[in-house]
């Protein structure tokens, strides 16, 4: 199998080694570009500009050039070249190559050293690596680095550009970083690291470059916890005279003594790499993460474990008008994390579209797991509609190497082929792709039908959807029963868009990573998608506080709905960070910030939809529209356990009008780990008519988990 596997990863590496490979760390030979760059524009692509007339920070986006360029108008961009500039000296004595790594850059940079072309780069979310090094002057002289973007209206039709239905702009720039990587034979190349947590072991594939210096040498190598930087395995492997200038070897890593990453627990380790020319230092962290096709459920370090998360739609946050240099700013990136994580939220999905990378070093430390999604957004029609020059092979090519990028990150569990695209080229690529990543992370393939039964479906099940319509009523049972009172499977799924065609059902494990379909924007506004639902359902919500209060109350009873039924492997709200559109042109989702610039939730938000993420949580099965003043009602309370460990302790249900607390009934109970425990309470309601609310609360770890319900006497 082994053989196999090497077999298949070679074919790779030769296929796409000049421009795909991707160093962690390489110590001491690393230079970064990013900085202050000159930046002009110019409607010709075909000569470098003389002159520059603004400047720009490196990463970032051409719309924070100062002074600014006139603004994007897509489609009308089609002329549009944006030139960036900068300068350089090194010393590179001995030095066998020198590469220009540019992480991530769109539309097609045209990359030029001393006024000589280099290559074009022209994958606009995944990084390229160039050899410079016969383009450099003598040591020590003064290098010009010169690269035109142009805009994803000159944007080849056969490349995929990150097309989304719902932004309006689509800033160019070079938005991750800029590097010059110098390296001297044998020097490493790209290692994909192989946690085997039940053999308490390490693989490592690494692949080597001794161009020239075809003799054998020793490779040493060291693991080390990455914060105390204890070493706890160390060893020299040699390598024998080989007559192919790019070679793969494999090491096995005995860990007598580990510690499993997890979100709660984000322990990381380096693998450190030496030969007598070069320094490799590579992160990683000791998990496992599959899908049980059984049960239907994440298995994280061979566990049970529920998904609880969100959303980021990374590339519309930039059409946010307080977006600023935010998603380039560490500490800010921190704390948006942060924030997830105090939400109960342990994982999300990259929305059409991978982050820059040190988003992916930040969520392996801080703990998060993450399903990175591809940029391929097309619906129903495909590829067959949109961008069809895009072929199986391009789609190898772009998978491949974002895989690459990405494969040593312990917060990486599920690779994300697309978004609600319904196309065959999609699986096709991925089978092909799959067996790279020696971990065998599960895939999802959007729209389009698994691949395997170890896969994940996403669903999303929008039940509102079907009232944003212009003539749309409230049911007379009331939405939320009309919605909730039964349990239903999740839909909007491959089942529905693309059906076996021997009619089978596909029962993989789902994930809910978008439902609701009741965005309000940050100042208390709805979305244009979401503004009709609360015309025909929400009526008495008039003012922002009333709609905010109303999104997050709902959004509360819809997450514990799914999670208390056990049809899902997970669920992710949609989204912790995308844009806020309230003007023209208005968006049709966002986020809940009131603060995003500080990165502070609404109230309503914390209140209510915390506790219904929280690892033990409540959902109060009541959901009818009013109640009859003075009768008993029963109100079943589902306690929903995600952990591994019996839950115990009280459960209270409480009837407050005006926050005076009127009934109370409390109960003892015991709720099992990775299950749902139903206990059947029954309150009096008042004999007076009025506006009430339930509340079903228990304690975990000191603070309280509440789920609410408002009810309506009459």
């Amino acid at each position: 199998m082994k053989n196999k596997y090497l077999y298949i990863l070679t074919f790779f590496i030769a296929s796409v080694f000049s421009s795909c490979s991707y160093i962690n760390k390489h110590t001491e030979t690393s230079i970064s570009l990013n900085g202050k760059w000159e930046i002009t524009e110019t409607s010709n692509p075909n000569w470098i500009p003389e002159e520059y007339q603004s400047e720009i920070m490196v990463p970032s986006l051409i719309d924070q050039a100062i002074p600014a360029f006139e603004k994007l108008s897509y489609k009308n961009d089609t002329n549009r070249y944006f030139w960036y500039r900068t300068h350089f000296n090194i010393e590179h004595s001995g030095v066998d190559v020198i590469e220009l790594e540019l992480k991530k850059a769109k539309y097609l940079a045209l990359i030029f050293v001393n006024g000589k072309e280099v290559a074009l780069h022209e994958q606009a979310f995944i990084s390229g690596r160039y050899n410079i090094k016969d383009f450099l002057k003598p040591n020590n002289e003064t290098n010009e680095l010169v690269i035109r973007i142009g805009t994803k209206e000159n944007f080849p039709e056969n490349l995929v550009c990150g097309d989304d239905f719902e932004k309006k702009t689509y800033f160019p720039g070079i938005y991750d970083d800029v590097n010059i990587l110098l390296k001297k034979a044998p020097y490493i190349e790209n290692v994909q690291i192989v946690p085997d947590i039940n053999k308490g072991k390490i693989s490592a594939l690494i692949e080597l470059n001794q161009l020239d210096h075809r003799q054998a040498f020793k490779l040493t190598y060291e693991v080390l916890e990455k914060n105390s930087k204890k070493i706890i395995a160390e060893g020299v492997q040699k390598i024998h005279n080989n007559p192919e200038s790019l070679i793969s070897t494999m090491i096995e890593i005995p860990l007598n003594k580990y510690e499993l990453w997890s979100p709660e627990t984000p322990f990381l380790y380096e693998l450190k790499l030496t030969t007598s020319s070069d320094e490799h230092i590579t992160s990683f962290g000791m998990r496992s993460f599959a899908i049980d096709s059984l049960t239907k459920k994440c298995l994280l370090n061979n566990k049970p474990y529920f998904l609880r998360g969100t959303n980021v739609a990374f590339y519309r946050f930039f059409e946010d008008s307080l977006r600023g240099d935010l998603p380039w700013n560490e500490q800010w990136v921190r704390k948006l994390f942060s924030q997830f994580k105090s939400m109960n939220w342990n994982s999300l999905r990259f929305h059409v579209g991978p982050a820059p990378d040190f988003w992916y070093d930040i969520a392996d430390e801080m703990g998060i797991l993450i399903q990175d999604e591809y940029a391929i957004w097309y619906g129903k029609g495909g590829f067959k509609e949109n961008r069809t020059k895009v072929t199986t092979q391009q789609l190898v090519n772009d998978y491949t190497q974002w895989m690459r990028e990405r494969w040593n990150h312990p917060s990486i569990v599920i690779w994300d082929a697309q978004n609600e695209t319904v196309a065959d080229i999609t699986g096709e690529a991925l089978e092909i792709v799959r067996g790279i990543d020696l971990s065998n992370r599960p895939w999802d393939n959007g729209y389009s039908r698994p691949m395997r039964k170890t896969d994940i479906i996403e669903a999303h099940p929008y039940l509102f959807h079907d009232f944003h319509f212009k003539d749309s009523k409230e049911p007379e049972e009331g939405i939320l029963k009309h919605l909730l009172s039964k349990p239903r499977m999740p839909y909007n799924d491959p089942n529905e868009q693309d059906p076996d065609p021997d009619g089978k059902y596909y029962d993989n494990a789902v994930i809910l990573n978008e439902y609701g379909w009741l965005w309000v924007n940050r100042d208390g506004s709805p979305t244009t998608l979401s503004e009709s639902v609360y015309k025909n359902i929400f009526k008495d919500a008039k003012t922002p506080e009333q709609y905010l209060e109303t999104y997050a109350k709902t959004l509360a009873a819809l997450t514990e709905y799914w999670r208390a039924h056990q049809k899902i492997a997970g669920i992710q709200h949609f989204a912790g960070l995308t844009y806020s559109r309230p003007s023209e042109p208005r968006g049709q989702t966002s986020d809940s910030f009131k603060d995003v610039v500080n990165l502070e939730f609404h109230d309503s938000f914390v209140k209510y939809v915390k506790p219904a993420f929280s690892p033990v949580a409540l959902m109060l099965d009541i959901w009818d529209k009013s109640y009859t003043p003075n009768q008993y009602i029963d109100a079943p309370v589902y306690i929903i356990n995600d952990l591994e460990d019996i839950w115990s302790g009280q459960i209270s249900l409480c009837l407050y009008e005006n926050n005076k607390l009127i009934n109370e009934v409390v109960k003892n109970v015991q709720a099992s780990g990775y299950n749902v425990t139903i206990e059947n309470f029954n309150i009096k309601i008042p004999d007076k008519k009025g506006n009430f609310i339930l509340q079903a609360s228990l304690v975990l770890n000191g603070k309280k988990v509440i789920s609410y319900r408002d009810m309506n006497v009459k």
